[in-house]
């Protein structure tokens, strides 16, 4: 059996290189001041969002969003989130502003997040703004209206002798060089360091047996780091490092790696981030990579460089540790090179005009990976190796309304002999195969933003993907399953507030037809609606509250066995060969009030079984299921979670039955005190009565928080809480009455500095 040789050179790139490319890119960079026009950045063209509403609003009030300049076609489109909601469909858009229409859907209480994120047409995802929201029914005073030529801020009488202008202001002289700290015309260090004590003062258990060893404990716990920020002209640095410790060693994040050698306050991560213009040098921890099979998103501790040659071309290199690492050791990343993946790519922008309009990306990359241990596996079996190319296609026209993307990767994938594994004895060679894995993506916007049904706007998309991955085909640097292929259409429209979703996958393995093997053949059908009764139904400017969101989603899957496999044991058993149906259906529906809010679910659930000697084994699951809120003081929630569900095994006839009522309440007692509490009743038990379960939760908590703030470096915060929980559980049967009960005193102090 084949071993690699410490000498083999046949990795494609070495991090002694890329480390030396990154710096010498990096100086050379800095001192070619003619290639300035080439990587400069014009801030003010980025595209920002600011808050056009109050800090407090009502749960009808109209929420803006006002933009720095009007969203480019090219650039994508804009998606909000209030909270976890994506509520884009409800904001109206002009060319520098965005309304939330808040009579289809009022806002609901408490305090959220408002996120902006620009959507490319590849899909990305990029937080542009993040803005607090707060809902209350309490009205608050607007401030007076001036007459105009006046602004809405008071001005203090010290800018008022000054013209409006403050301190700040009148010391910048635009005809005088701003003044540096340091050498940086920016330079900004913000530190953080939360201490946090956490202590068991108490614990009952019944009964005592596998009790833990730490029935009263102390613990101090640590997190920290600092941030700093610098610019000097094009050059620019984010420099990022993050602490963590305990005074209990078990908790140590590198103890399953180090046991008691692992130190108590470990390096957690890091990353240095320095610009010229728009190339870029990162060390510490990152992603790498956007070609799906060979690499992609790939994380770990290491460099990166991406430098854009010029408006058509650009390249990016990395260098890696082969899995996610923590810890001072290893800091560069790249310390071993048996256990590193190496890669670069190089993008090529046909249509310079148009980033994105038509683009080409080709890669390479070489991976080790090796039988270490690391913080968050305990080791991985074997040793592996891989390196291969691809190359990665886009293109959309130039409205956005056509969007194409495909891949190609072969890669290379090694299986060294490991000697723990093999114990002596005589294995199969794992021979090195080239396998190809590629990919098309297609979507089209049939109709886009189109008038319909008076105020309404329709759109409707259709998506194809295709995929095909070889058998035995494996790359370190992207998670994807081998030996499949799968097609799916789908197709989502809305018109309004009304949204749609349709969508059908085919899916099959074992592509070399080897009869051994079983042959798996899937197909799938899923449907979702969702209609805000209230933008249809009754007077739009006065939507009733009675009305309802509603939401239907239908899923079905059918997988069987194409054939029996020779010699494969399935001709023993042939119930092991796949043939069943299953479906599901769940319908939700949503009331909003002022005061309190109602939502109801229902799922059925299916699983027909058809092979042969189990056409009796079929299971049909029933849930039902109601939440309700009220919030009768703008200080105080309370929220009742009822669950009932019924599951049915036609092979027994026998019929299991689970009962969940769960209330809750919050309660801001002061600005600064909050006690809450939680509550579970948990019944489940079969028809014939043969056995049951109780289970009862409880937990109650009272903390205190406080927030002292001077200016940047004189700060404090912290909290202080006290809970108390309580486990009763008991579990009886035919022969067995179990009773198990755990009761438990939390104290917990924590401060945060900086």
């Amino acid at each position: 059996m084949r071993r690699f040789k410490s000498r083999d050179r046949t990795a494609i790139l070495k991090p002694g290189a890329v480390a030396a490319l990154a710096v010498i890119a990096i100086m050379a960079l800095s001192q070619i001041l003619p290639l300035a026009g080439v990587f400069a950045q014009n801030p003010a063209d980025e595209l920002t969002v600011t808050a056009g509403f109050a800090e407090v609003v009502t749960p009808r009030a109209a929420i803006e969003l006002r933009l720095s300049r009007a969203l480019k076609k090219e650039e994508g489109k804009l998606a909000i989130l209030i909270g976890s909601n994506d509520l884009s469909n409800l904001f109206k858009a002009s060319e520098t502003a965005l309304i939330y229409d808040s009579t289809v859907l009022p806002l609901l209480l408490g305090e959220s997040a408002v996120t902006i994120y620009l959507v490319s047409s590849t899909g990305e995802w990029k937080e542009i703004a993040r803005l607090p929201l707060k809902v209350s029914n309490e009205k608050t005073e607007q401030p007076e209206e001036k007459p105009t030529g006046q602004t809405q801020t008071e001005t203090k009488p010290a800018e008022q002798a000054n013209n409006g202008q403050t301190a700040e202001d009148q010391t910048a002289d635009p005809q005088q060089p701003q003044k540096r700290r340091l050498g940086f015309d920016k330079l900004e260090i913000t530190p953080a360091l939360t201490l946090s004590l956490k202590s068991q003062m108490a614990q009952s258990s019944f009964p005592d047996t596998g009790i833990s060893q730490r029935i009263v404990f102390t613990d101090l716990n640590l997190t920290g780091g600092a941030r700093w920020e610098m610019a000097r002209g094009m050059f620019s640095a984010q420099n990022q490092f993050d602490f963590v410790g305990s005074s209990f060693r078990q908790e140590a994040i590198r103890f399953g790696a180090l046991g008691d050698e692992a130190p108590r306050i470990d390096l957690s991560s890091y990353l240095m981030q320095n610009q010229i213009g728009k190339a870029k040098y990162l060390l510490g921890h990152t992603s790498y990579g956007a070609l799906r099979h060979l690499v992609n998103g790939f994380s770990s501790r290491g460099m990166t460089l991406a430098i854009p040659i010029n408006t058509r071309f650009d390249f990016s290199l990395a260098a890696m540790n082969g899995t996610s690492i923590v810890g001072y050791d290893n800091f560069l990343g790249i310390a071993k090179r048996r256990h590193q993946l190496t890669s670069a790519s190089m993008g090529f922008e046909l249509l310079p005009k148009r980033p994105g309009g038509l683009r080409l990306e080709a890669g390479v990359m070489s991976g080790w990976v090796q039988p270490l241990n690391n913080f968050s596996q305990g080791a991985i079996n074997d040793a592996e190796r891989s390196r291969g190319f691809g190359f990665r296609l886009i293109a959309t026209d130039a409205s956005q309304r056509f969007r194409l993307e495909g891949g190609f990767t072969r890669n290379q994938f090694f299986n060294p002999a490991d000697s723990l594994l093999d114990q002596n004895q005589r294995t199969v060679e794992v021979r090195p195969l080239w396998r190809n894995a590629h990919y098309l993506d297609v979507a089209y916007d049939l109709f886009k933003d189109r008038a319909a049904l008076k105020d309404k706007k329709l759109n409707l998309t259709v998506s194809v993907r295709h995929e095909r991955v070889a058998p035995l085909f494996r790359s370190l640097g992207a998670s994807t399953q081998a030996d499949k292929f799968s097609n799916e259409i789908s197709v989502n429209g809305s018109i309004g507030e009304i949204t749609a979703q349709y969508s059908h996958l085919r899916f099959n393995d074992n592509l070399a037809d080897i009869p051994s093997i079983l042959k798996s053949l899937t197909r799938g059908h899923t449907f979702s609606v969702a209609i805000p009764l209230a933008s249809i139904l009754g007077d739009p400017q006065k939507p009733s509250n009675l009305l309802p969101r509603l939401a239907w989603n239908f899923n079905r899957v059918y997988q069987s066995g194409a054939a029996i496999p020779v010699n494969g044991g399935f001709e023993i058993d042939p119930a092991s060969i796949p043939d069943f149906a299953g479906t599901n259906h769940g319908i939700t529906a949503d009331w909003q009030f002022e005061k309190w809010r109602l939502g109801y679910r229902w799922n059925y659930s299916l699983q027909d079984n058809r092979q042969r000697g189990n056409e009796l084994a079929d299971l049909r699951n029933f849930i039902n299921g109601a939440t309700i809120g009220m919030t009768p003081h703008p200080n105080f929630d309370l929220n009742l979670d009822i669950n009932a569900e019924s599951a049915l095994d036609r092979r027994t006839a026998s019929v299991n039955r689970t009962y969940r009522l769960a209330p809750n309440f919050n309660w801001r007692m002061t600005p600064i005190t909050t006690l809450a509490s939680n509550v579970s009743f948990t019944l489940a038990g079969d028809a014939a009565d043969t056995r049951s379960n109780r289970n009862i939760e409880f937990d109650i908590q009272y903390a205190v928080s406080f927030n002292f703030e001077k200016d940047r470096f004189r700060k404090l915060a912290g909290q202080m809480f006290i809970r108390y929980s309580n486990q009763y559980s008991r579990a009886r049967d035919l022969e067995f009455n179990n009773l198990t009960r755990n009761q438990t005193l939390n104290i917990g102090l924590s401060f945060t500095l900086f």
